[in-house]
Order: structure tokens, then C-alpha cells, then sequence
């Protein structure tokens, strides 16, 4: 099935949705690619802050977000699992969801560090579910009101 064949099919709902994250994945992508990570995750927890709905949206669910913004990311290179985990923060910000970044880390067998980042939102994974047997959790990285 082709790329626009595909696009036909979505509703006016998701298209606008897939529309959303084709602008925020490269947005994310180019922002970790220039600044540090501090700095974009700052940015993206005051940004989640002000754009936050009182109410969830109902045309589109937390794991309609991640799927836009996992279709999107293949598209994007080098959108990372940590890309893919902030543009999905965004996304479900605006659209009055909360989520909770997660990383963990585990040596390889040559011993180098590697990490792995996850999203979760109302209890359950939405992007980048972990090997938990291979990663150790760092405390959560959570994009809400203090």
C-alpha cells in the first residue's frame, strides 16, 4: 500500500494528527541535535505546562499519538527512541494527556554503556517498551505540574 493510498484512508481527525507529528518529530530530532538534553527537556516540560488541556481529547487517544508519532519517526533519520519519546510529550500535552519519560541504561557485551528511553502515560507504555531484564530504570523524568 502506498504512502498517500495510506494517507486517503486516515480520517480528518488522524490526518491532522499524522500532520502534527510530521512537524513535531524533526522538530525534536534537530532541537537534541543542536542543544543538550537539559535544555530540550526543559523546554519541552514548561511547553507541556502551558499547552496541557483541562480535558483529554476525545478524537485521539494516547496510543493514537504514539502510533502518528512512531509512523512519523521512521520517516525522520536518526529519530531516536528519546526523539520519538519528546515529540510524543508534546503531542499528548496538546491534547490533554500526561506522560512520563522514562531511560534506562545497560552495558553491552564489549562493555559500553548504552540507554534506551520509553514513554508512559496513564499506567502503560506507549513508545519504546523496554527489555526490562537488560535495562536499569532511572528515576522517571516526569513532564507535570510541581
Amino acid at each position: 500500500m502506498t504512502l498517500l493510498r495510506k494517507l486517503a484512508e486516515l480520517d480528518r481527525a488522524e490526518r491532522w494528527l499524522l500532520i502534527e507529528a510530521a512537524i513535531t518529530v524533526p522538530i525534536v530530532r534537530v532541537a537534541l541535535t543542536l542543544l543538550p538534553f537539559r535544555a530540550v527537556h526543559r523546554f519541552i516540560a514548561a511547553t507541556t505546562l502551558r499547552v496541557r488541556r483541562s480535558r483529554p481529547s476525545e478524537s485521539h487517544t494516547p496510543e493514537r499519538v504514539a502510533r502518528m508519532v512512531a509512523a512519523m519517526a521512521a520517516r525522520v533519520p536518526r529519530a531516536s527512541c528519546l526523539t520519538q519519546a519528546l515529540a510524543a510529550t508534546l503531542l499528548l500535552a496538546r491534547h490533554g494527556y500526561a506522560a512520563t519519560l522514562r531511560v534506562g541504561v545497560a552495558k553491552n557485551e564489549n562493555g559500553t554503556l548504552r540507554a534506551h528511553a520509553w514513554l508512559e502515560s496513564g499506567g502503560r507504555t506507549l513508545l519504546g517498551g523496554p527489555d526490562f531484564g537488560t535495562f536499569v530504570q532511572l528515576p522517571p523524568l516526569a513532564f507535570r505540574r510541581q
